[in-house]
């Protein structure tokens, strides 16, 4: 009797010891560095919010960001290797549109389960595409475009940053909504996409404003219409997808911040707040302003399932209509 309640008591004690050190390290998190997993190669308007982000939480808790790009499959290497890593908070993914919603539609099976392998942080931010043109295209407007392309039917061309990518989609839902037959040429990358527009290889892209802007400044690619619910200051002459007649679009995107699923909630409320408090920052908003990143409306630990499961629901069946997978 006595071994029995003596070994309850050491079962007991050495719960309450691991309970103990676990709310220890809740509470003192971040106790090391944090890891930040971006989808996508440096440079890129994603690499720039990453590293904002990571500036700020660095100077709010006090700790070191390590901005880590993984890049490949559509963001779907990096999103794999966060799933995989401890659930305490220290690897976090910058999860996309791609990784997290249309993926699962492109790519068949992944290693990595959208819906179940993350707990949400925040969305961090959104951002707009433009449709941009080669000079030599003769259409100003998209009312031009259209006409363009019904006289033509697959005569012109549009380059994307790969199959299922945002940019891809985003064309798809223009094309079929105005009745155009374009033709789509996959690149490696946004970049490649938006410089075969610039030489002359494809007529249109898609792109997001911060890539846009710098060749749209320079004269280098004209652009038609911003996938946007309303106009941009940096080109205030340039309209909106509704003043256009496209009722629906990806819009440009939106980044949100996720952990492995098991992270404590403590730690990732706490994320959440710092991540909120960002916004408020006036260093940190005209750094966000720079990019052309937009603050989101909803910044609750809840919004990337949200936003993953509306955009799963919304453009899953165009995906699947376009067979991805098995090309």
């Amino acid at each position: 009797m006595n071994r029995v309640f003596l070994a309850l008591t050491c079962c007991s004690a050495a719960a309450a010891t691991c309970l103990a050190a676990s709310a220890y390290a809740q509470d003192n998190f971040p106790a090391k560095p944090i890891r930040l997993v971006v989808p996508l190669p440096p440079g890129g308007g994603a690499d720039g919010l990453a590293r904002i982000w990571g500036d700020y939480l660095a100077r709010h808790l006090g700790t070191t960001v390590v901005v880590e790009n993984r890049a490949g499959a559509n963001g779907s290497i990096a999103a794999a290797y966060v799933a995989s890593q401890p659930a305490d908070g220290y690897t976090i993914l910058l999860g996309t549109q791609s990784n997290l919603s249309l993926n699962r539609f492109s790519f068949g099976k992944l290693n990595y389960d959208p819906d179940q392998s993350f707990a949400g942080i925040s969305i961090l931010a959104t951002t707009p595409q433009v449709l941009l043109a080669n000079n030599a295209l003769p259409a100003n407007n998209v009312a031009d475009l259209i006409r363009l392309a019904k006289a033509s039917p697959g005569k012109y061309s549009y380059s994307t940053a790969g199959k299922g990518n945002s940019t891809h989609l985003n064309m798809e839902i223009f094309a079929r909504q105005l009745g155009v037959d374009l033709l789509n040429v996959p690149y490696k990358g946004s970049a490649a996409a938006l410089l075969a527009v610039v030489g002359g290889e494809t007529q249109l892209t898609s792109a997001v404003v911060f890539s846009a802007i710098p060749f749209i400044k320079e004269k280098k690619v004209k652009p038609l219409v911003v996938f946007a619910d309303k106009r941009m200051p940096e080109m205030p002459e340039v309209p909106t997808q509704a003043e256009v007649g496209i009722p629906k679009s990806l819009g440009g995107g939106w980044y949100g911040l996720v952990v492995p699923k098991g992270t404590p909630d403590a730690v990732i409320q706490k994320l959440n707040v710092a991540t909120a408090k960002m916004w408020a920052d006036p260093e940190s908003r005209q750094k966000l302003g720079r990019i052309y990143m937009i603050e989101p409306s909803d910044k609750a630990t809840s919004a990337v399932a949200k936003a993953t499961r509306q955009d799963a629901e919304q453009w899953g069946p165009l995906i699947k209509s376009l067979n991805l997978a098995a090309q």
